[in-house]
């Protein structure tokens, strides 16, 4: 093959896609994200069934914009976002998680903290 790579050619992406090595250890860095992406997004909710507060919903919904941002990635890879499309929302993403988690301590620490159904307590 020329400058074609095995991946791109194995998942039967377009033969221009990934074809240097710095594009491969991007894709195979966009897959690790996306698997810890998903289970970082999984064992916030997890925690949250458990303690159904609303700081704990407002912290799984945070942790879940990292597969917002994960799949950002591939998108751009393949041609669905432009570069500044890409980068807007990308940093939207961070604004976002940033007062999400700001919403969450303000919770945490507020007497509004209500218990969403519950029987475990602190």
């Amino acid at each position: 093959m020329h400058s074609e790579s095995l991946l791109a050619v194995a998942v039967g992406l377009p033969l221009h896609f990934g074809a240097s090595l710095t594009e491969n250890v991007l894709i195979v860095m966009l897959g690790v994200g996306a698997v810890f992406s998903i289970l970082i997004a999984l064992l916030s909710f997890a925690a949250f069934v458990k303690r159904r507060t609303v700081s704990y919903l407002l912290i799984a919904v945070a942790f879940s914009t990292f597969l917002g941002k994960t799949s950002l990635g591939p998108a751009y890879l393949l041609g669905s976002t432009n570069t500044e499309m890409h980068h807007l929302l990308e940093h939207t993403l961070d604004v976002v998680m940033m007062a999400l988690v700001l919403a969450a301590v303000y919770y945490a620490y507020s007497s509004e903290n209500q218990d969403l159904g519950s029987s475990y307590r602190r």
